[in-house]
């Protein structure tokens, strides 16, 4: 074969590989957009929910309860952060919050049961904490106030974090047998149950990036501590179900959305696609399949009820990504508003969240949206553009049946410390007086609208 035949085939090949990328790259466009509404020409005020939907906030025991002993609190002092402390001394004022709550006119609240205040130590059971749980059921019982009571919220037992924690299966008997304790508790009076939070954010913030405790650095510890998480659900649902098979039980899962930074690059789509399956795909796969990552997860198939949708942004993606939150820096699309976290305000994917969680086919409650800011600048603006987003889903058929705004007041956010203020009401750390913002006189209002 002569040269002039080699030069042939080459370009030949090289015209089909390129035909080849250019097509692939046109169908992911088109299969993942990333749309960008002109908000200045959408009515906001313009939304309608149905009379039975059901509006709340959102908050966690170690974020606001003050005064713990749990990993979080150990990790705290191992990595010289910012300490907890008192937090909002809610355990001391819950009456007063919930007041806030009756003032808002919600009808649900979205909290977590702290089992390091339960069970300080293996099979040490503190019967008077859980007695204040239980009052504080019954109060918001009386308020007209649904209890969505989280069993897990990031934070455990130091003395479970010593034994490895989600890290190794055998550990995971303990956390059904506390969830069954609890759930004996109180499920004579709470309908609605989510197991964990954010299981994905909980493995990769705690196993990869090293941000929540242990600290640790490792892909195969993420790997697995997802599929224990996914395993410990599974085995409570199912158990729980058992005990109670009217009640709702789900969890609570964010989907943070992965676009490539430059959409016609071949580089960034491989990199956002592997993320998204990773964060996203891998746990709808396993609640559809019962499988996940490779392994079965026994009971996980079909153990939700509902899925509790946290959504807040969308993360743009290259060939070089950082390996820890130090090393974070978002990129940024430049007809989009930044936030005090560093991360876009783009409520267009709380739409594309609600159409990935939908096809699980289960009713979805939004159980987190909010945004870190302290001024209250951004929020209202926030509030109006994701509730016109539910109310348009809604419109077109989505079962979306609850909004739990993240959060009724500021509060410790986690690696941040209280930097981060996400609250409908401001909380003085010093004085513990909460005062409420503008963006929580909006939300009331809509409230009060909606009715």
């Amino acid at each position: 074969m002569d040269k002039t035949m080699w030069l042939t085939l080459a370009a030949g090949a090289l015209l089909i590989f390129i035909v080849f990328k250019i097509s692939l790259i046109t169908y992911r466009r088109r299969r993942f957009p990333e749309p960008h509404y002109e908000w200045e020409k959408i009515d906001l005020d313009d939304v309608n929910f149905p009379k039975e939907f059901v509006w709340g906030t959102a908050t966690a025991a170690h974020q606001i309860e003050g005064n713990q002993h749990n990993n979080w609190t150990s990790f705290e002092d191992d990595r010289g952060m910012e300490p907890s402390g008192e937090a909002c001394n809610h355990w001391s004022l819950w009456k007063s919050d919930f007041d806030l709550l009756s003032d808002l006119g919600v009808d649900s609240y979205r909290f977590s049961v702290e089992w390091s205040r339960l069970e300080p130590s293996p099979g040490d059971w503190n019967d008077s904490a859980m007695r204040k749980y239980s009052e504080m059921v019954d109060d918001l019982i009386s308020r007209g106030i649904r209890p969505m009571p989280t069993l897990h919220h990031f934070s455990h037992p130091s003395w479970w974090e010593e034994k490895g924690g989600f890290a190794e299966k055998e550990n995971l008997e303990e956390f059904q047998l506390f969830c069954e304790r609890v759930f004996d508790s109180l499920s004579d009076r709470v309908d609605v149950w989510c197991t964990i939070n954010e299981p994905t954010v909980f493995s990769v913030m705690g196993y990869t990036l090293g941000q929540f405790p242990p600290g640790k650095r490792s892909i195969f510890l993420t790997l697995r501590v997802m599929k224990n998480m996914m395993r410990g659900h599974a085995n409570v649902y199912r158990s729980l179900k058992k005990r109670k098979p009217e009640c709702k039980i789900g969890l609570a899962k964010n989907v943070t959305l992965f676009d490539p930074s430059n959409r016609w690059s071949p580089i960034d789509w491989p990199v956002a696609r592997l993320l998204e399956w990773l964060w996203n795909g891998a746990w709808r796969r396993c609640i559809r399949t019962g499988s996940m990552l490779g392994s079965k997860i026994p009971g996980s198939k079909g153990s939700l009820d509902f899925i509790g949708l946290n959504y807040y942004t969308h993360f743009i993606t290259g060939l070089f990504m950082p390996t820890s939150t130090k090393e974070l820096d978002f990129a940024k699309r430049e007809n989009e508003t930044y936030t005090e976290f560093g991360y876009p305000m783009y409520a267009e994917g709380l739409r594309r969240a609600i159409e990935f969680v939908s096809e699980i086919g289960v009713p979805i409650e939004i159980t987190e949206n909010g945004v870190a800011d302290s001024d209250d600048s951004l929020r209202p603006e926030h509030l109006k553009r994701h509730l016109w987003i539910v109310s348009e889903a809604i419109r077109e058929g989505h079962d979306i049946r609850s909004y739990h705004h993240w959060s009724l007041m500021d509060n410790f956010e986690w690696a941040e410390g209280y930097k981060m203020r996400f609250g409908l009401y401001s909380v003085d750390f010093d004085s513990q007086e909460r005062t409420l913002r503008g963006s929580g006189e909006i939300f009331r209002q809509i409230i009060r609208n909606s009715q």
